[in-house]
Parts: C-alpha cells; structure tokens; sequence
C-alpha cells in the first residue's frame, strides 16, 4: 500500500494547479517489495471521481502527472493510490488524502484587485543622533528661497553612494546637481528626473567635474561611522558656481543663471545612497535664509518633513470589514504582495506572502483560516504592507497589495472578498531612516506613537483586477518559510550598564522585545551583532557587523508594550543602549528559516566531526528564508554559487526540494531576461532577481548544468529537467563558443566571456584570500576549463534522458576533444598548472583548484589520479570555503578519507574546526575574518559538504535518480564508528556502522522498493 500522499510535494497542499503531480512512498516492510503499476483517482468535495489514471504499468511514485480535464479553482480534492506489485497482485486502495486547487496562474479565479497608496508620506530624511540623515529621494526641499549671490556652508559625511544637493532647483529634475564623492571628488550638472525605484538615477551631461569623478570610489559604509565628516562650501554669484571642500577648492564652473533655473535648493541622493548632516547655512544678498543646526531636537521645525515623491521603504496599512451571512465550513485567503505582507483575520495572525520576482515571476500563497471565521458574523482582515524598493534579491517592481477571501457556508453557498477601492490604506508606522548598506536592505524604524489616526485613513487606489501588467502572473509558492520563536539564552549588562542579551548563537531572526513601561516618543536604538567588544558592548565596526548597520530603532508610545521587527537579520547579540535591565520583559526573536520536510541525522566517534556536522546543518537550515541567500545580514540575495552550494547541503540533510526547484527555474529565466541574444546566451545572472540589473559571473554560470544533474539525482524529477534543458543547451554552446580553433590556447576555453571589473572572466574562488594565489593572469584556466568539460559532460548526458541524442553525441564528442587538449597542455612536468597564458606560456604556479578541480569531475587520466591525491592531501586546505566541495570530491575519488576527516577536524589550519575554536556557530564567507574586510560571519555556502560527510563517512550514496538505488559502503579511515539516517526522496535511508575485532559490522534500514548495494571492508580495503 501507499504512503506519505504528497500533491506538488507537500503532504497539505492549498493552491495545487489545474494538472497537480501526484507522490507516494511505499508502505510495506519487507525492504525487497516493488511497485510494478499504480492507479489513482481523483474525487471532488462530493465524492464523483473527476479522473481515474487506469492501471498504469510503472514503478514511478513521484512527479506522477496529472491528465485528466483541468481541475476547478479554489475547490478541495481527495484522491488515492493503489498499487501493483511484482507478482500482478493489486493491493487495496491508499487511505483517501486531501488537496486543494489554488487560483490561476494567469488571473483564473482572481476577483480581487491589485491596490496600493499613492506616492509620498514620510520624506526620507531623520534626526539621529547629532545629525540629520538623507535617504533615496529625487528632491527634498530646503525652506529657504535664495536670490542674489548664494553661499551654502554644510558640515556632511558620506555613507552610500554620493552626497547630492539641488541649487537653482524648483523640484524635482530642475536644477543643477552638484553631487560628492569621497576624497573631494565633485560633479556638476542637470539634475536628472527619476523616481523612487529606479535602479540608479539617468546621467546628465556633466557641467563640470573634477578630475577622476568617474574613477573615484563611492562611499560603501554601512556600519556605524565615528568620524567621516567634511566641511562644504558652495557659492553661486549667478555666472559662476564653486566648490570648496575642507579648504581646497575641488571644482568651479561658469553656469550663467537662465529663466529655466529656480530659487530654490534641496538634498538629493540617488537610489540605494545616502548622506548625513550636522549643520547647514544658506547665505544670499547678505543676509543668513537658513541656519541648521541638526544636533538640535527641534532643528527640522521649519522643514517639509513629507514628501509627495515615492518613499524609498514604503509601508502600507491596510483593512476592510465584511459580513459572513452564515455559518462557515471553508475558509481560504489567498494573497500576493509586492514585495512582502502579513494579514490577521479579526486580530489572529494567519499569512504573510513574499514575493521578490520580476513582473511574470512572482508568487502568491494560501491559508485556510476557516478556524478564525467560526462563531463570528463578520471578518476583519488587515494588512501590513512593505515595499523594500529594489536591492540584492529583490527586483524593484512596485508597491501592491492583492487579497482574496474565499468564504463557503454549511447552506452551500460561497462569498468572495477581494482587495479593491472599498479597502482602507494608511501610512504605516515607520519612519524612513536609511540603509543598513549598499545593498539597498532599508533600516527598519517602528515608530509606535505614529499610528495613524482615523482621517489618516483613505480608499485604496487600484491598478485594477488580476491580472495587471505589473503583475501578470502569480506562481502558487510551494517554498515555505518557518518562524519560530526562541529567547535569548541569558541577557548580562555591559560595563556601562547596557542590557545586552546573547542568543547565544547566530540566528536569522526578527527581534521581539517586552517593554514593561514605555515613554511615547522615546527612540530606543536596539543594535543587533555578532560579536562583543571587551566592554561587552555589540562590537559595531566594519568587520564585526559585515559593514552593515545592525540597528533597530524603535520609538515608543506610552505604557507597556510589545515590539517585534518586520525584518529579519543575522545576528547572535541584541543591545538597549540607554535602558536599564529592570525596562525589559522577555527578550527574544522569530528565527525566519526555510520549512523543510525532513531532517538528516549524524554521529560518529569523532566529537569533533560531530560539532562540525552540527556546524554545517545549522548553517545550511539558515542559509535559506525565502529564497537561498548569500548571506541573512549583508546580502539577502540568491546569488548563484550560494545558491548552488547551499541546495546542495539542503537537499541532502532536509529533503529540501522546492527551494532548489524555483532557484534553477529563477536563474533560468535570468538567462532569457538578460542573456537571450546569441552572443551572450548560456549565461545566468550572477544573482537573481536582484534590484540591479544584468550581471553574471562565467565561472557562476558554468555550475548550473551540474546542479540541475544533482537536483534530478535527489528528485527523479524529469519534467523540471525537460524545461530548463534549453538553456543547458545554451550553456554548452556558450563553452564551444569560447574554445579557438588556432592559436597559442586552441582547444581550451579562452577569456570565458562574461563578468567585470574583479569578476571578468570568472572568479575562480571568493573571496579572493581563497584563491591561496592562483594565477589569475591566466588566459586559459585550469578551473574554467574544468568546469567547462563538466557542462559538456552533464548537458551531454541530460540530453540523452531527454531523448536529445544528437545533442547528446555533440557534446560528448566535445568533452572528448576538451578533455584531451586539457590534459595535454595543462599538466606539465606531470603536476597541473593554474592554465596557459594567451601567448601559451604555462602559468608558473600549481594551485590545489588546479589539481582538485579535474580529478573531482573525472578528467584526470587514471595514471595521475592517485598522485594528483596524494599531492592534495600533503597540500592541507588550500581552497576557499566557496570551492572546498571541489576538494573533497578530489581526495575522495581516490579512496583519501582520512585526508578529508583532516580537513574537517584540524582546528590548526583553515577550516570549520578552526572557526568553532573561534567561537562561530555559523559557517564564515572566508576561512579568516580579515580585519577591515566585509566578510560575512554567516555564510552556508561551505555546507556543501555535508553530502561528502553523508557519501563517504556514513557510507550513503544516491546511484540512480530519485534513490531508486543506494550504495551503502562503509569507510576505510581511522573512524570507529558512525550513524546517521538520511532522507530520500522513497523515504529515509538509516545507517550504523562500527569496527569491531571481526571487522566492521553494519546495520542498516531503507525503503521499501529501493535497491540496495553494499560493499564492505576487508582487509582495510573495500
């Protein structure tokens, strides 16, 4: 019998398509039982069959099709399974399991309107601590109107981006722009018009300049700086404009005042920028217009503290009430939102719904929340809306807000409420105070004593029904996303007398603080970390915090009260500058992680092992919220390599397949967004979707058709394949684009097209300490070229499970051909080098990636193998935790485990071991924290490596796709012992084995239906 019925992979599904995909798992004990044909029926909420399969002869039990007649929107299913074993018997059907439909892709079903606020509300400019601060904002006025000569004096600091001001502006795109970057660099010329949004503002011919404007750096800080500050100032006689920075003049330009300029001025700071103030005075015809003093409380009195532009993080309030004339028995709100929402049904909290995408990629997601509709005549739904503007993983888009109630009663009868111009929006609570970083992730200010009053209220305004062409399409989102609450392990009090609690490890999390009395008005500035300074203070410096503002201000209102941030960050540490420990309730946070369907286990004699395999599973789990991240503090971005890595630790120690499954469909369509013209085709956008546009890395998009192999070994799911197989295709051709037939490199690919800047022509390893000194003048590199025979090597092999066999035979050929020519030129003196020059010069350094890479992907002729192993494992760790997989598949191709247990265990070289003495409790972006770099201290991209621990220490490893066969192999190494269980996509896989005087002895579980070879030592020797 059947088991473990999932519809699209969950066991609970709310918004299956019109054509679900049916799985099961086998039921029965005996570990040698078979499927031989299944038969499914499908019944609707009155028990009519809608389709029956028939017998089907198969021994398939998942992405099982549905193709029957489409299925009806928003109604409820049950279906069954039975199944046919080896011998012809036919077993009794599965128990009947439950799904629903959800709404079409293309609007089917949709009856609710895409509504949003108009533009404006709070201007992104706020007092902090001494000084003014100045957001993303095309115009934010002086009050002050200057005739005559002008002279403007202000003390300023960078800190993303340039530092604007307006002169001779009477709005937004009027004027002249006098825009500053760090070291007295400065630029005059038309302001440009744009709007929040946009990913960079339009450049305007140049006025005037100062020399290596262009060239200069634009301020990257996102801590919390000390000092920074320069003195300006700026005259304008009407003919002529000069600037003076700390004394020197950097910058004069003859601009005669015409009819088109304004009297007026104001700041100006260009998307994702931002630029602080202590003081500013305007002098004209003699006489002080405007002196500011922004240390001062009241110093914004006189000033338009709205604004009618776009705000830059826009947060949206929004309600209706409606009338339930019955008693209800189903209940389903779907919603969408651009980019992130939470709703709650008469005060119960019941769905948030993200969605990052560009328009035509993005998600909705259901609740049934027919619970909070019972014994009630009326529901209440709110919302909160919050728009991030664009940034690392996360396209622009537009604010929007999309809800659909779905309301059946016990009479039979149904009701829909859906979003529209009879809904009620406000402002929301929070101020906008600025970015964390360049990264483009807003500072979060709660600001308790706004709430807005009754008149603050107004209807929505409507972009019109779903489907609308900011919106065309919503994809039913199966990757979900936990929350969970924890509380901080212990809260001390830093010397000074600051509460600091410590959760005491890093978490991905939303803080949520109990205020026992608060006092409106009061901005209490919560500062997240990592680390503690010796004062036990949060160490906020550059390294310590990854260069990002880690703040949380929170302005209170009266009384006792709850804060819980919206956002989440990476953080281990949570400090309340001027409060007292007795001002605090429970400290804690919603620990934001992605919601997976199982979990790996792992043990063995080595304790230290076991705190890295510990090390690893929890970086993995917190390495995903609602997308695979570089990193939850810094870059929030699904960036390719991460990606990649990440899902390859999910996979095997969750079962993970939903995140992996929208990843590889995401970057799929990065290609045809970015990179459809037939130059540029094969490659993928580095990260994606992201607020800045077009931008790869080759050696990045060279690991697609690889993942795409590994996620179709975990899933069997063939279909996915099918569909992204064009672009493997594509990524084929994009390697044989780049291999010359003549010259000093013919046969190898040369200067990979792709990158810039520091990524120009790939990276090999990140950051660049990982490189331990490669040749990166190389015109040929050894890791390119490798990692191109492996995207003919995968793409050749997908093509033939596709039935593509003449594509299959070209690349193969091709592989051939590359893999010759790599082990001819590349290997010299019998050791392989870094690559060839573009004269053909071999590179003079022999680099580990230069061995790892070919001998873990099976290109290194058998005869070097065991040498090129034995070099590796003298050479110790000498790859960066972004390739280190590489080097473990290399050491363990040639039977090297104990090598492997090395590099894993000794805490005297670059490694895990090292950063757990350390004190980390999540795995780093680099081996070392480099003071002064950005480095992240919560980085998962080296959890790779979990499916190696899985392979070749507990002795599990997937031959056939979907686990349809395992080989279980216990290790020769210095191990005594180990255990574990896996899961797989048939269910899981348990393993313990221990050395004994007779040998090894072995116990193990699988799944029934799975085959199961197993090999033993004897000897020492498999």
């Amino acid at each position: 019998m059947a088991s473990h019925p999932t519809v699209q992979g969950l066991s609970r599904c709310l918004t299956a398509p019109a054509k679900p995909t049916f799985a099961w798992r086998l039921a029965a004990e005996a570990t040698d039982a078979a499927q031989n044909g299944y038969r499914i029926n499908v019944m609707d909420s009155r028990g009519s069959t809608v389709w029956d399969s028939g017998q089907v002869p198969s021994g398939q039990q998942h992405h099982i099709p549905y193709t029957g007649q489409d299925l009806a929107p928003d109604s409820d299913y049950t279906w069954t399974v039975q199944l046919t074993d080896a011998k012809g018997a036919t077993g009794a059907a599965s128990p009947p399991a439950s799904f629903s439909t959800g709404l079409g892709a293309a609007g089917e079903g949709w009856a609710g309107h895409w509504i949003h606020r108009a533009p404006g509300g709070r201007a992104p400019m706020q007092l902090m601590e001494g000084f003014l601060r100045i957001g993303g904002t095309p115009h934010a006025p002086w009050p002050v109107k200057a005739e005559g000569p002008v002279t403007v004096k202000a003390r300023f600091r960078l800190r993303l981006g340039t530092a604007g001001i307006l002169l001779r502006s009477d709005g937004a795109g009027n004027g002249l722009l006098l825009e500053l970057e760090p070291h007295g660099a400065a630029l005059l010329r038309p302001a440009p018009a744009w709007e929040i949004g946009a990913a960079a503002a339009p450049c305007t011919v140049p006025v005037a300049e100062t020399q290596g404007f262009e060239a200069a750096a634009a301020s990257r800080a996102g801590t919390v700086p000390t000092d920074g500050w320069q003195d300006l100032t700026v005259t304008d006689d009407g003919d002529a404009i000069v600037v003076v920075i700390d004394g020197k003049q950097v910058l004069e330009a003859l601009v005669p005042r015409h009819n088109g300029h304004g009297t007026g001025m104001a700041f100006h700071q260009g998307p994702r920028s931002q630029a602080e103030y202590r003081s500013l005075t305007v002098h004209a015809a003699g006489s002080t217009v405007l002196e500011a003093d922004f240390s001062l409380p009241d110093a914004l009195d006189a000033w338009h503290t709205s604004t009618p532009h776009r705000q830059p993080d826009e947060w949206t309030l929004a309600k209706t009430t409606v009338e339930l004339p019955g008693r209800v028995v189903r209940a389903r709100l779907y919603a969408a939102a651009g980019h992130h929402a939470r709703f709650s049904i008469n005060g119960m909290p019941c769905l948030e719904t993200t969605s990052f995408g560009y328009p035509g990629e993005q998600f909705y997601d259901a609740a049934d929340v027919t619970d909070a509709l019972q014994d009630t005549d009326s529901a209440t739904i709110e919302a909160l809306a919050h728009w991030y503007g664009p940034g690392q993983g996360r396209a622009a888009g537009r604010p929007g807000l999309l809800a659909q109630l779905s309301v059946e009663y016990d009479d039979g009868t149904r009701d829909l409420f859906g979003t529209g111009p009879g809904w009620l929006l406000a402002e929301g609570p929070y101020r906008q105070a600025g970015y964390r970083n360049d990264e483009g992730d807003p500072i979060e200010h709660h600001d308790a004593a706004s709430w807005p009053a009754p008149e603050g209220w107004s209807p929505a305004q409507s972009l019109g029904q779903h489907p609308v062409p900011d919106f065309p399409v919503l994809h039913p989102n199966y990757a979900m996303v936990a929350r969970n609450q924890v509380s901080a392990v212990v809260i001390r009090t830093a010397e000074d007398g600051t509460p600091v609690a410590d959760f005491g490890r890093v978490l991905p999390g939303r803080p949520v603080v109990e205020f026992g009395s608060g006092v409106h008005g009061r901005t209490i500035m919560m500062r997240a970390g990592y680390a503690l300074l010796e004062d036990g203070r949060v160490d906020h410096g550059k390294t310590a915090s990854q260069n990002t503002d880690m703040t949380f201000p929170y302005t209170q209102t009266g009384g006792p009260q709850r804060y819980e941030a919206a956002v989440h960050l990476g953080f281990r540490y949570l400090e309340f500058p001027g409060l007292s420990l007795a001002e605090l309730g429970e400290v804690a946070a919603v620990v934001v992680h992605a919601e997976h369907p199982d979990e790996a286990t792992f043990s063995s004699s080595d304790p230290v092992l076991d705190h890295v395999f510990a090390l690893l599973k929890d970086s993995a789990l917190y390495g995903v919220q609602e997308q695979f991240v570089d990193t939850p503090t810094r870059e929030k971005g699904q960036f390719l390599a991460d990606a990649a890595n990440i899902s390859y630790a999910t996979m095997a120690l969750f079962g993970e397949r939903h995140f992996t499954a929208k990843a590889l469909r995401e970057f799929a369509a990065s290609a045809g967004r970015y990179w459809a013209s037939p130059e540029e085709r094969g490659r993928y956008n580095a990260v994606y979707p992201n607020g800045d546009g077009k931008r790869d890395i080759p050696d990045f998009s060279l690991m697609m058709p690889e993942w795409v192999e590994e996620y179709h070994r975990h899933s069997s799911d063939d279909a996915l394949v099918e569909e992204l197989l064009p672009c493997l295709v594509d990524s084929a051709d994009y390697v044989l684009r780049h291999i010359p037939v003549d010259g000093p490199t013919a046969g190898l690919v040369t200067n990979l097209g792709g990158g810039s800047g520091p990524y120009l022509h790939g990276i090999v390893d990140w950051p660049a300490p990982g490189r331990f000194g490669y040749d990166m003048d190389c015109a040929a590199r050894t890791t390119v070229n490798a990692q191109a025979w492996s995207v003919l090597d995968v793409v050749s092999r997908l093509c033939a499970t596709a039935g593509r066999e003449r594509d299959s035979a070209r690349f193969a050929a091709a592989a051939a051909a590359l893999g010759d020519r790599f082990n001819d030129a590349l290997r010299v003196d019998g050791v392989m080098v870094d690559g060839l020059h573009a004269d053909g010069r071999p590179s003079l350094n022999a680099s580990q990636h230069a061995t790892s890479f070919p001998l873990s992907l099976g290109i290194t002729p058998p005869e070097h193998a065991a040498k090129d192993a034995e070099r590796l494992a003298g050479m110790g760790m000498r790859q960066g935790p972004m390739t280190v997989h590489r080097l473990f598949r290399a050491l363990l191709a040639e039977g090297r485990v104990d090598a492997v247990l090395d590099l894993l265990t000794d805490a005297t070289q670059p490694g895990w071991a090292r950063q757990l003495e350390a004190g980390a409790s999540f795995t780093w972006e680099a081996w070392d924290l480099v003071e002064g770099t950005d480095y992240s201290q919560s980085h998962a991209w080296s959890a790779s490596v979990v499916r190696e621990i899985f392979e070749y220490l507990l002795g599990v490893r997937i031959t056939a796709p979907g686990a349809a066969a395992v080989v279980i192999q216990p290790p020769v190494c210095r191990l005594e012992r180990a255990e574990g269980a896996i899961p797989t996509e048939r269910g899981p896989v348990r393993v313990s084995w221990r050395r004994t005087p007779d040998g090894t002895e072995l116990d193990y579980s699988a799944p029934a239906g799975v085959k199961v070879d197993v090999i033993l030592p004897r000897d020492g020797k498999q």
